[in-house]
């Protein structure tokens, strides 16, 4: 009986060290995103109120969500609108304003995206 329950108390241990790893590493993982989103908003010529006016204005939508795009190698906000029932996601330059592209979020994830023009707003 001593046997098992030692063994049940190393397997329980392992666990409970493993999910510590685990842990660290996704709040390292978490600060380093987090580095880089401040890095890229402090180049930012506008806010992210401009950045969301700018893509409701393009979409003729409402904006759901708002975030730095952290995929990017230049600062570029990502807006969430909702309009007609879905959800578009907008880029925004953060240096000038500009609406770069507007997806739809399905097809985004399928690669199928629709290019919108540079236009002044």
């Amino acid at each position: 009986m001593s046997n098992q329950h030692n063994k049940f108390l190393t397997a329980l241990l392992t666990t409970v060290i493993m999910a510590g790893i685990a842990n660290v590493a996704q709040a390292s993982e978490s600060k380093e995103k987090e580095a880089k989103e401040l890095q890229l908003f402090s180049q930012a010529k506008i806010s992210l109120s401009d950045a969301i006016k700018a893509a409701e204005h393009k979409t003729g939508g409402k904006a759901m969500e708002a975030e730095v795009d952290d995929e990017s190698s230049t600062i570029q906000f990502e807006v969430e609108v909702v309009k007609d029932g879905k959800i578009h996601e907008v880029k925004v330059d953060g240096i000038t304003g500009k609406v770069l592209k507007v997806s739809l979020e399905d097809e985004s994830k399928e690669g199928a995206e629709k290019e919108s023009k540079n236009e002044k707003d």
